[in-house]
């Protein structure tokens, strides 16, 4: 199921991942007005901000490039899969703070894309 329609898959992830552009071109907006996450601004903490809205917008392009190139698939989703579960690992031991759960609909995204990711990888479904 997953690998006959794993292009499809990667297109979706990839437009859902790509949209956080947003971060990059307003973190205020998205922090505070989206995730309902308090953040302290300063030129460093905006500076982060959009470095990591960027980095995760050109994730987003790798998996929408890796849907229509079978030949960067395996290391995009390697790499894609890694960077979420890390993310998602990070969040989770951190749950008991209010911030983190405002973040609950992103953790079960890119929880959802790592299982998602590794049963393609691992060749099961």
């Amino acid at each position: 199921m997953i690998t006959n329609n794993i292009s499809l898959i990667l297109y979706v992830t990839g437009i859902i991942t790509a949209s956080m552009l947003l971060v990059f071109i307003s973190p205020r907006l998205v922090f505070e007005k989206m995730l309902r996450v308090k953040v302290s601004y300063g030129d460093l903490p905006e500076l982060l901000e959009r470095h990591w809205g960027m980095a995760i917008f050109i994730t987003g392009l790798l998996l929408i490039w890796s849907g229509c190139d079978p030949a960067i698939r395996k290391p995009v989703l390697t790499c894609v899969a890694l960077n979420k579960a890390v993310f998602v690992g990070t969040l989770l031991l951190n749950y008991k703070k209010e911030y983190v759960r405002n973040l609950a609909l992103m953790i079960a995204f890119d929880a959802v894309c790592v299982i998602v990711y590794v049963i393609y990888l691992m060749g099961c479904a």
